[in-house]
């Protein structure tokens, strides 16, 4: 079952689910249970039976309703599953509920209408919903197993319903006329015609053989519709041999039916609702699974994005935040500003600590260009001693008091390591975005210019080069 489950591309169904030895053995003794009532019943099915009050009425509503259920589940599988096969049982059930209906409606002594006025259509009505259902269950076993598109499945679906639809219609019209022979013969008492006696048997046969040649009888659905032949079978032997209205027989008749049809409805629900639970906990493994899919993809996304050494955004990173902040000033003139900010003198770190005190360096000041600039402001490692700092909406004097604040918060502590006390210094470059960078490769070359001037000027300072500054003019602290 459960790689049946996992192999499906689409939903299964009722129709898929695979019969189990416990669902065998289930319906073999159901389907004894019938067979033993009715060899039971059968010497005395002609023994007439005091009707009891409300008997028939609530027997044929219980026999509708739970054809009309029947009928609701297995479409609703079938649309589900866009099983064309299963429409064609849901449509046997829904034509057989309204045949049990019209029958139970018209039947004397059952509800105010009197089977005079009608003919004989409550008796053809029972023979042709036994027909119906004898057909359907053979077409079921012959219609190709295979599922269709939504298009396919919708117009199989249609020419289906129309066809069961004109049959039940037919039925009703074909009971009610005149060109039929009528079944009650002796008053009370009726005997089927010896051409009915031997047909519904052959016809009961047949959809017998179809689903035992045809669907091999491989699932929970065409076991318990097995079992229903097997019930719809004595319910009519029953009937016929029990020769009336009435008698012990045809009592035993209409609970033998009920019970044929409330075995194929509880077998649907139970597997409607099982397959229900087995998608619910689908849903929740597969929704478990990708959260923790997400949470992965968002760790990798971390990872692919940031420094392994400083934490801080790896080049590739800081440069599609740069390219994201370029394009929204030409959507939107949002202003931003890029400051270059370079190590002073690292080499000397190198060589006075060694290159792991030097990496420890780079990290503790990663942190502290970090801690001094917004959680909206981007930093990023830009390659070995240099980073770079994004300020969106950031310009002119806020942007250099940014600049002076990072060049503060690298100068004002010494940096430790295994004992040593290393200090430190930087050199900002900045420039703010201008309508004359065209790209954003200018606007960079401008910040990577001022910061060449702030390191040529003394380092420990910052420059900016920008509309306000000329060229080789750098406001430095």
């Amino acid at each position: 079952m459960d790689d049946g489950w996992q192999n499906y591309g689409r939903v299964l169904t009722v129709g898929q689910v695979a019969a189990t030895p416990a669902a065998w053995f289930a319906a073999i003794m159901i389907a004894s249970l019938f067979v033993g009532a009715t060899m039971l019943c059968v010497p005395h099915a002609a023994v007439m039976v005091s009707i009891l009050p409300g008997f028939l009425p609530a027997l044929a509503s219980l026999t509708v309703l739970a054809d009309i259920l029947t009928a609701y589940v297995l479409w609703g599988q079938a649309r589900a599953g866009e099983e064309p096969a299963l429409v064609v049982l849901a449509a046997t059930y829904c034509g057989t509920a309204v045949l049990v209906a019209v029958n139970a409606w018209v039947f004397p002594a059952t509800f105010p209408v009197s089977a005079r006025h009608v003919g004989h259509l409550a008796a053809w009505a029972w023979v042709f919903s036994h027909a119906f259902f004898a057909l359907g269950a053979a077409s079921y076993g012959l219609y190709p197993s295979s599922r269709g598109a939504p298009r396919s499945f919708r117009l199989s679906a249609l020419g289906i319903v129309s066809v069961a639809g004109s049959l039940v219609a037919a039925a009703i019209v074909l009971a009610q006329s005149r060109y039929l022979p009528p079944l009650i013969a002796h008053g009370l008492f009726f005997r089927l015609p010896r051409l009915l006696s031997g047909l519904m048997p052959l016809v009961m046969a047949f959809a017998v053989v179809a689903l035992v040649a045809r669907r091999r009888v491989r699932t929970v659905l065409d076991t318990w519709l097995l079992v229903a032949m097997v019930g719809m079978w004595c319910d009519a032997a029953l009937m016929n041999r029990g020769g009336g209205r009435f008698t012990a027989g045809w009592y035993g008749g209409h609970v033998i039916s009920l019970a044929a049809s409330l075995t194929v409805l509880m077998a649907c629900l139970f597997e409607a609702n099982w397959l229900y639970r087995r998608l619910v906990l689908r849903e929740a493994r597969m929704t478990t699974t990708n959260a923790s899919l997400r949470a992965a993809n968002s760790e990798l996304a971390t990872i692919a994005e940031r420094d392994e050494l400083t934490h801080l955004l790896n080049r590739r990173a800081i440069l599609a935040r740069l390219a994201e902040r370029f394009a929204a000033w030409q959507g939107e003139g949002s202003a931003f500003s890029v400051l270059m900010v370079d190590l002073d003198h690292f080499k000397e770190i190198n060589d006075e600590a060694g290159h792991l005190g030097g990496d420890e360096v780079l990290a503790q000041v990663a942190l502290r260009l970090r801690a001094a600039v917004r959680a909206s402001d981007a930093v990023g490692r830009y390659g070995g001693e240099e980073f770079i700092v994004v300020l969106p909406g950031t310009v002119g004097e806020g942007a250099r008091k940014v600049g002076l604040k990072l060049i503060e918060v690298v100068r004002a502590t010494p940096f430790g390591y295994k004992g040593l006390a290393m200090r430190m210094t930087v050199s900002v470059g900045g420039a703010c975005v201008d309508k004359g960078d065209e790209d954003l490769d200018a606007l960079i070359a401008r910040a990577d210019r001022a910061l060449y001037v702030a390191k040529r000027d003394g380092r420990d300072r910052q420059a900016w080069m920008d509309a306000s500054y000329p060229d080789d003019v750098c406001a430095c602290g």
